[in-house]
C-alpha cells in the first residue's frame, strides 16, 4: 500500500483570503483525489460528493480494509455504485471533519457554531480549527489571533498545505524545481527542490536501508511510466510500516464509528486476507445516528490537546507552540 499505483479510473489565493464568508453549501465537487483517503493507493475509486474531495475504495477487490474503516461491506458499497448515486462519506453526511492539523473531529457545520473551516482552494477540501491554521501560518506573530478570529467568522482562508514549509513560496506546475511536493497525512509541503534528502524516491535495502518516502510518477495501464506533476511524500513525522508501505492506517475518523475490529491490519502487522468476513465484523458496530453527532466542547474554536503525537515536519520549525501536540491519532 503505497501511491504508486494507476490514476483512478473515472490561484493560490492570499494567505488569510478575503472578507467573503463562507456559505452553508458544501464546496462544489471537482475532481476528487486519485488516491483513496484511507490507503494511499490509487485505482478504481469513488469521489465523495459531500465536499471534502476525498475519494474511497468502495468496490475494488483488494481493499477490504478500506470498506471496514468506512462501515460497508461489499455488497453496500455494489448497491451504491449499481444506484448511480452520489456517495457522501459519513464526515460530509454528518458534517464533522477532522482538523487537518491536529487530527480532532469537529462540527463543520457553518449554519451551527462550527469548530472546523474548510481551506477556500478548491481541490484541497482540508479543514482546521482556526487556532491550529493561525499557529501553522503565523507563528510567533502578532498577526495570528486575528487570523484565527476571522478564520472562526467564517472568512476565507488559505491552508498552509499551499505554500513551501522551508521557502513559503507557491506551486508552480511547470517549473520542475517548484512543483509541491505534499504529505498525505499532515499539512506538509515542500518545493522539489527544497524536499530534504531524508524523504527518498526509492527503497534502500540493507542494514542502512530505508523506505521510499516521495513518489512522482504512476504506473500506467500498459505498465508504463507517467511522471506527475504534483509529489506525494510522507514526511519525517510518520513512521513508515514495512508491510503497508505507509503509515499506519488509523488517521481517519468517522463520526459515531466504533473502532473496527482490525488492530493488526492498521499497524501493518498482517495482510488483508487475514481479516474476517466483512459482515462479521460491521455487525459488531453500532447503527448510525439519526442526526449529526455534537463534540464535546472544550474551547471555542479550538482543538482540545491530549498526548503528544506525530504532526508535521520538523519540531525545529515551529517554536512555541507546536500544533504537532494537539493529538495526530497516535500516527
Amino acid at each position: 500500500m503505497a501511491p504508486v499505483e494507476s490514476p483512478r479510473n473515472h490561484r493560490r489565493p492570499q494567505r488569510g483570503g478575503g472578507i467573503e464568508r463562507e456559505s452553508n453549501k458544501p464546496k462544489p465537487g471537482a475532481d476528487g483525489d486519485d488516491f483513496c483517503a484511507i490507503c494511499d493507493n490509487g485505482g478504481d475509486v469513488t469521489c465523495c460528493e459531500g465536499g471534502c474531495q476525498r475519494s474511497f475504495h468502495l468496490a475494488d477487490e483488494n481493499s477490504k480494509i478500506c470498506r471496514l474503516i468506512l462501515g460497508i461491506d461489499k455488497e453496500k458499497a455494489k448497491m451504491i455504485l449499481a444506484d448511480d448515486k452520489d456517495f457522501i462519506c459519513k464526515n460530509c453526511k454528518y458534517k464533522q471533519h477532522q482538523c487537518f492539523a491536529c487530527g480532532k473531529l469537529g462540527s463543520s457545520d457553518l449554519s451551527s457554531e462550527a469548530e472546523v473551516f474548510q481551506c477556500e482552494v478548491d481541490d484541497c477540501g482540508h479543514f482546521y480549527h482556526p487556532k491550529c491554521a493561525a499557529e501553522l501560518l503565523y507563528p510567533d506573530s502578532e498577526q495570528a489571533p486575528l487570523f484565527e478570529v476571522h478564520v472562526a467568522a467564517g472568512e476565507k482562508f488559505t491552508c498552509p498545505r499551499h505554500e513551501c514549509i522551508v521557502c513559503k513560496g507557491g506551486e508552480d506546475k511547470n517549473d520542475w524545481d517548484m512543483q509541491f511536493a505534499v504529505c498525505r497525512r499532515c499539512p506538509t509541503t515542500y518545493h522539489r527542490k527544497c524536499l530534504p534528502s531524508n524523504i527518498p524516491f526509492e527503497t534502500k535495502k540493507g542494514p542502512n536501508g530505508y523506505m521510499q518516502r516521495a513518489w512522482d510518477k504512476w504506473e500506467g495501464p500498459d505498465e508504463s511510466t507517467i511522471p506527475r506533476d504534483r509529489i506525494l511524500i510522507y514526511c519525517m513525522k510518520h513512521d513508515i510500516q514495512k508491510k503497508l508501505k505507509t503509515p499506519k492506517l488509523n488517521h481517519i475518523i468517522f463520526p459515531d464509528a466504533k473502532k473496527v475490529r482490525v488492530p493488526k491490519i492498521l499497524d501493518g502487522s498482517t495482510t488483508e486476507e487475514d481479516i474476517p468476513e466483512e459482515a462479521e465484523l460491521l455487525d459488531k458496530k453500532s447503527p448510525e445516528p439519526s442526526q449529526s453527532p455534537r463534540p464535546v466542547r472544550t474551547d471555542e474554536n479550538q482543538c482540545s490537546c491530549s498526548s503528544p503525537i506525530d504532526s508535521f515536519a520538523p519540531d525545529s520549525l515551529f517554536r512555541h507552540p507546536h500544533p504537532g501536540t494537539c493529538g495526530w491519532l497516535g500516527d
